[in-house]
């Protein structure tokens, strides 16, 4: 009788035990804004190391069952038409969560005939009618308007990383002319920028809202040197709405965002205003920012001890007006780089920062480092650096991942 009762007992010990502990679920961008988690670096990839050619820049991803899909873009040198160089769109996957990556397929390429650069852009996956969307800056042949925003698709029953089509374009492209939508946001009373900013780019298709999808976009102001983020919606990419609905009429960021950052900022300029940024929603309904602000210019200065380019973070539950977005306090300000994040004083040596978030739960953060001395090099030295947000107390700023920087000769 000793026997069936062992049996009885292991039966009811092995099923009656839900109170066993469990993992906790993994940490969101709350928990970061609170200090109990940090990004802890996940993997790192050099450019054009094997298997990761032709990756240049540019680089968002977005998660499809459990499929990570990195779109980035290929720069190539100057042809006849095209004296300033070409740039194309391409796409690789990973079935490992970032750790390896398939070849890359192009799908967005210049004609050369009309285009030259479709360069940094953002990809969406709308679940609802099964089609990708990207949306991209363009620069034409002999940089007729400037830049612009183009809008491609692509039907999403098919792996786009497979076969030779391209994505559709958008028979309106370019979608946005230069200045088109700041010349809207920027009219009135009371804006955080001036009618005269231009050059829509860095777009993202942050998420799709009651049929609208909510785009954000860096913008320049060439006379008065000064950089804003810009917000619109639409519904089909063509037609434009730049107030109404969550929109504030105005930027979300400005040169009033980032002045009171712990950078020594210039001391004629300040903090001129943002360039690229990620945007990601968590389930409290806050809205994260990540953005690069600069002192200069948006463009990349090779001159030491002359720019500042570093990464911040803000927070909202709307797509509130510059400045009302929250702050971090200034001890841990800005999120990446700057002299307590150990960045050189020079250049953009941060670039193309990227949030996103996996089938999960887990989020996930990257950006790549660019370095520019010592000059005798051909390129600058680049690193795609993708970190894992973890639970622990972590330190901000985080610091600058590339290599030590050597001041030139006087």
């Amino acid at each position: 009788m000793v026997l069936p009762f062992i049996l009885i007992f292991i039966i009811v010990t092995t099923y009656a035990s839900p109170n066993l502990p469990s993992s906790p679920p993994p940490p969101t961008l709350d928990d970061l804004w609170n200090n109990t988690a940090h990004f802890k670096p996940y993997e790192s990839f050099a450019l054009n190391q094997p298997g990761f050619q032709h990756i240049n820049a540019g680089t968002k991803i977005v998660v499809v069952n459990r499929t990570w899909y990195l779109f980035g873009r290929r720069d190539s040198p100057p042809t006849t038409n095209c004296s300033q160089g070409i740039i194309s769109i391409n796409v690789r996957k990973s079935i490992d969560s970032g750790k390896t990556w398939s070849t890359m397929k192009t799908i967005i390429q210049p004609d050369q005939i009309i285009s030259c650069m479709y360069a940094d852009g953002s990809a969406y996956f709308d679940l609802e009618t099964m089609t990708w969307h990207y949306l991209v800056q363009e620069l034409d042949v002999g940089n007729k308007g400037g830049w612009m925003l183009s809008h491609f698709t692509f039907n999403a029953t098919q792996d786009p990383t497979s076969g030779i089509q391209m994505w559709r374009p958008n028979p309106n492209n370019p979608v946005i002319q230069g200045g088109a939508l700041f010349n809207q946001i920027c009219n009135g009373t009371e804006k955080h920028c001036q009618v005269g900013m231009v050059d829509e780019g860095t777009p993202q298709i942050v998420e799709k809202l009651n049929g609208d999808f909510i785009v954000t976009f860096h913008g320049y102001d060439y006379v008065r040197k000064k950089a804003a983020r810009g917000i619109a919606r639409t519904i089909d990419f063509i037609h434009w709405n730049v107030n109404g609905s969550v929109l504030p009429n105005d930027v979300i960021f400005s040169h009033e965002d980032c002045k009171h950052w712990n950078v020594p900022w210039d001391g004629v300029n300040g903090c001129i205003g943002s360039g690229e940024a990620s945007i990601v929603r968590t389930k409290t309904g806050y809205l994260y920012e990540v953005i690069e602000a600069t002192d200069l210019k948006l463009t990349c200065d090779t001159n030491w001890n002359e720019q500042w380019w570093p990464l911040g973070i803000v927070r909202s539950r709307s797509y509130a007006a510059s400045p009302s977005w929250d702050q971090m306090e200034v001890v841990r300000t800005p999120f990446v780089g700057g002299p307590n994040g150990n960045e050189p004083h020079v250049g953009c040596s941060i670039q193309y920062n990227d949030l996103f978030v996996d089938d999960l739960g887990t989020t996930y953060f990257s950006f790549w480092d660019v370095s520019f001395y010592p000059k005798s090099k051909s390129t600058p030295f680049q690193t795609w650096h993708l970190y894992s947000l973890v639970w622990g107390s972590g330190r901000l700023p985080m610091a600058w991942p590339g290599p030590s920087q050597v001041a030139p000769p006087v």
